[in-house]
């Protein structure tokens, strides 16, 4: 996960196996306190067999030119 400016970079690895065909496997960021997740761009890949392939997401949300997806609010705030 990094930021637009270079200053968040997180990264964390599932353990070998995962994910199980058919399963899901969740993940959590911990991101430094104070951090606005809102615009931080999100990588994924797979490792098979020591190459790693980059996870294509399935969402209806547009995908920047390099794969990532960039994390933005999807409920409207009330007033």
């Amino acid at each position: 996960m990094t930021s637009d400016d270079g200053k968040v970079n997180v990264g964390g690895s599932l353990d070998p196996g995962y994910p199980l065909p058919g399963k899901i496997r969740q993940a959590q960021f911990v991101l430094p306190r104070g951090t606005d997740w809102k615009g931080l761009q999100l990588r994924a890949e797979i490792e098979v067999k020591g190459i790693r392939h980059q996870v294509r997401w399935a969402c209806h949300q547009k995908l920047n030119s390099d794969g990532s997806l960039t994390l933005r609010p999807n409920l409207r705030e009330s007033l």
